[in-house]
């Protein structure tokens, strides 16, 4: 999970590096994504007979990996080619999992009403965030 935050920094770097915009809208979708990502490494940690402490060590590791991630962009450029197809990769990647994964598992497991609003609800805030940004 550290590395995948990690990683998760260097795309809010790269983006950085395209648009204070892009920048912007990738940095609070990784925020929110990794609020997610602290619940799962604690709850990893503790369902495999973790420690609280370990848990929490784990946490902080966690929460560190994406300020590494983007301090490390500081060091290097990309040229605006290969960063496009960079940031289409990590995009791409998020999506699918998103659309292959997380949405029909949350379909079937709470077949609501709700869970359908929420999710048109989630494609009009992405949609506002990039009108917002105007890209």
């Amino acid at each position: 999970m550290s590395i995948h935050s990690f990683l998760d920094g260097v795309a809010i770097g790269l983006a950085f590096q395209v648009s204070i915009a892009i920048g912007l809208i990738v940095a609070i979708a990784v925020l929110v994504h990794d609020f997610s990502d602290g619940i799962n490494t604690v709850n990893m940690i503790l369902k495999n007979s973790g420690t609280s402490k370990q848990a929490m060590r784990w946490l902080c590791t966690d929460a560190i990996a994406p300020t590494l991630g983007v301090i490390s962009t500081l060091f290097f450029t990309l040229p605006k080619s290969a960063l496009g197809i960079i940031l289409a990769l990590f995009s791409g990647f998020f999506l699918y999992i998103g659309a292959s994964d997380l949405l029909p598992e949350s379909h079937h497991n709470h077949p609501t009403y709700l869970t359908t609003v929420f999710t048109v609800l989630g494609v009009g805030v992405l949609y506002l965030a990039i009108k917002l940004a105007g890209i």
